[in-house]
Order: C-alpha cells, then structure tokens, then sequence
C-alpha cells in the first residue's frame, strides 16, 4: 500500500524525469506590448534642475514651454509657481491651501 501511495504521489513529476536532461530548456519570452501611436506621441515633461547656493529650483516644461516652477529655499518651506493658461505669467500657488488637511483635536494636555 505504502509502494503505490508513493508511486501515485510520484506520478505528477514523471514529465520532469522523462525530459532529456541534456537538452537545455527553451525560455519562453512574451512578445513585448504594443504600443499606440497616440501613446507614443504623447511628449514627456522635461524637469531642469537649477541649484544657486543652498536653494534649489526645478523648472518643468512641456514641449519646450515652461509650465511649473517648483522653489526649494535652503530654509523655509517649498513653494510652486505656476502658469495656469499658457501665458507664460507665472502665479504663486500655495500647496497647503489646496490641500484640506483635517484639524481634529484628539488630545489635549
């Protein structure tokens, strides 16, 4: 009983024995996906990276415009200066005003 409970058990792995040994196995590649003419015609933003000192600013532009900069201060907290409509005027944008962080009291000493 014990012989053909073991034999049974053995049984799956039979394929794996019966292959040539020496042969060495074939790797099966997928084909790489395809890609979309839209997608690939899609343009990258373009980051510049412009360090003056202890301050540091990130320039991003798309297609050659510029669209963002971001204005790292060596102290002080980051800030953004954006071109909302393409007019090349660049306005102030305050993350932490567009960000609604709740203000919920959970402790209080």
């Amino acid at each position: 009983m014990r012989r053909l409970t073991a034999l049974l058990l053995l049984l799956p792995l039979a394929p794996a024995f019966a292959a040539d040994a020496s042969a060495p196995a074939k790797a099966v590649v997928p084909p790489p996906p395809a890609i979309s003419p839209a997608a690939a015609a899609e343009p990258e933003p373009e980051v510049r990276l412009i360090q003056k000192g202890d301050e540091k600013i990130e320039e991003y532009r798309l297609n050659g415009q510029l669209y963002m900069v971001k204005v790292t201060p060596s102290h002080g907290v980051p800030y953004y200066l954006i071109d909302d409509n393409g007019s090349g005027v660049m306005k102030q944008i305050d993350p932490a005003t567009r960000i609604v962080i709740p203000r919920w009291v959970l402790v209080r000493f």
